[in-house]
């Protein structure tokens, strides 16, 4: 696996642009994906420091969120429904809590109807991010004990079960956390199937809900792919590093290793540019 890590002493960003402009003799070819979009706005940022503020044809910089925004030929992505707007969602979902029965929790009034329905488009977006059978998992969330006041809610929540699937189906449409999940994989099929010809690096990136790791673990096994880690310790003990507790900063790093099948130590640890050995292809500087 290609995997490194930037040192929380060095700053990221710079330190990334730098890698980057030393690795390649074409820096403008290839796909950096970043978190967020502000990130990717700040790493533009950062290749003109390294270049002194001169111009220069920057590679594609992307926030991990927003693949469907460029045009990556992914294999089955246009075959995906589109995305319901976030507002028409709202208001379907709240003309849905409006139309229950009392027996289901109805009777809201229309400023609580909306807030409702922001709690579940929450509710399903978590739950399509962590790629979880929602009403399997609402089945088995409460014991015997509050089986009255369950059936309750649970006949409220076939809004998110039942109906908003149907309202869905009949427009064509998917949820936004849904619809990016598919995307990620699509992307991490193609890529697994045919490698492509440009470095793609995703830098940055910690959270590791399991359509995010599918794609990084393709990325990190490509010919010209790199997973970056920000400021993975790689001189902790071992016994340390395998009773973190999970509120330590380097539990989650630890959680993404483990997701992305690899071992702390096959990390590379980046420190300043360097050049690539004579006869390596032009890929990753050695650390």
């Amino acid at each position: 696996m290609n995997l490194a890590t930037i040192p929380p002493h060095l700053p990221f960003l710079d330190t990334l642009a730098r890698r980057w402009l030393d690795g390649w003799d074409d820096p403008a070819r290839g796909l950096i994906l970043l978190p967020t979009r502000r990130a990717a706005r700040a790493l533009a940022e950062a290749f003109l420091r390294a270049r002194g503020g001169a111009a220069m044809l920057l590679p594609r910089i992307v926030a991990v969120g927003a693949l469907d925004e460029v045009p990556l030929a992914l294999a089955g992505a246009l075959d995906l429904p589109p995305a319901v707007e976030p507002f028409a969602r709202l208001a379907a979902l709240a003309r849905l809590v409006l139309a229950l029965p009392p027996a289901a929790g109805g009777t809201a009034s229309p400023d609580a109807a909306w807030r409702l329905a922001r709690e579940l488009a929450l509710l399903m977006d978590e739950a399509e991010r962590a790629e979880l059978d929602l009403p399997a998992a609402l089945e088995d969330a409460a014991g015997a004990a509050y089986a009255e006041h369950w059936q309750v809610t649970l006949r409220f929540l076939d809004i998110v079960t039942r109906a908003w699937p149907a309202w869905l189906d009949e427009r064509g449409l998917m949820n936004p956390a849904a619809r990016q999940a598919a995307l990620l994989r699509a992307q991490a099929e193609a890529w697994a199937a045919a490698a492509p010809a440009e470095p793609v690096w995703a830098a940055g990136i910690t959270g590791a809900v399991p359509a995010v790791a599918a794609l990084l673990r393709g990325i990190a096994r490509l010919p010209q792919g790199c997973v970056v880690l920000p400021g993975l310790d790689t001189a902790m003990a071992a016994a340390d590093w395998e009773g973190l507790d999970e509120p330590h900063p380097q539990a989650t790093l630890r959680a993404l290793l483990a997701d992305l099948g690899a071992d702390r130590r096959e990390v590379a640890a980046w420190g300043g540019a360097s050049p690539v050995p004579e006869g390596r292809p032009r890929t990753l500087a050695a650390a």
